[in-house]
């Protein structure tokens, strides 16, 4: 799949987990791509557009320090629990050079957990990762 056909799923995939969970459960969301050049933002979904380059380097260390020595295959997650404020909170493999961010900027997914908000939303996650399991996001 593509990254413009990726980008309707995600949101769809937030606005779900919203939903179901009755609060919100993240609220952003970047694709970046890795190429040669570096990292790239190729798609982002959230509050803080103006801030969001800025900031991306310290916002994604503490789950740089999860995934270090790991490397997630086409579909496979990792999240950090205490990743406060604008920190991510989750990172999603969705192809060979591409990864979904996720955030939850007013709350750590220990705070979402706690809530209980997170359980009904948890199949909704675990059905977007299959499904870029299955059918990888190649980069534009």
């Amino acid at each position: 799949m593509t990254i413009a056909e990726a980008r309707p799923l995600i949101s769809r995939c937030a606005e779900r987990m919203d939903a179901l969970s009755g609060d919100r459960v993240f609220d952003e969301w970047a694709i970046i791509t890795l190429t040669q050049g570096g990292a790239k933002l190729v798609a982002y979904q959230g509050p803080r557009v103006e801030k969001f380059r800025s900031r991306f380097n310290a916002d994604i260390r503490p789950l740089q320090v999860e995934l270090e020595g790991r490397k997630l295959e086409v579909g496979e997650f990792a999240f950090v629990p205490d990743a406060a404020g604008t920190a991510y909170d989750a990172c999603v493999r969705i192809g060979p050079q591409a990864y979904l961010w996720w955030n939850n900027t007013d709350a750590t997914m220990a705070d979402i957990r706690a809530r209980g908000s997170w359980m009904p939303a948890q199949k909704v996650f675990a059905d977007l990762c299959e499904l870029f399991r299955r059918d990888a996001c190649i980069a534009e």
